[in-house]
């Protein structure tokens, strides 16, 4: 073996044995699922507000903001879950 081809097998780099793969989600993604979490228990807890619907013009939130909040959650999450 010639003393140039020592010199170039030694300066050759060689990867790391256990390369540290990408985290799957970041700072935003768990943002993201955390917001959506906390809407889904808003509105889930918003639909144990009793009801004592008499009128079809009184405002009841168990029937009006509750579904929206458990559906913004549901979409928070799979914002989250798809973001890159």
């Amino acid at each position: 073996m010639s003393r140039k081809q020592h010199t170039e097998s030694s300066s050759r780099k060689f990867p790391s044995k256990s390369p540290t793969p990408d985290m799957p989600f970041h700072r935003g993604n768990y943002r993201w699922l955390m917001g959506g979490i906390l809407l889904l228990l808003m509105g889930y807890s918003g639909l144990l507000i009793p009801n004592e619907f008499v009128d079809s013009k009184q405002f009841s939130i168990s029937l009006y903001v509750a579904p929206w909040l458990i559906l913004g959650g549901f979409l928070a999450l799979i914002y989250a879950i798809l973001k890159k």
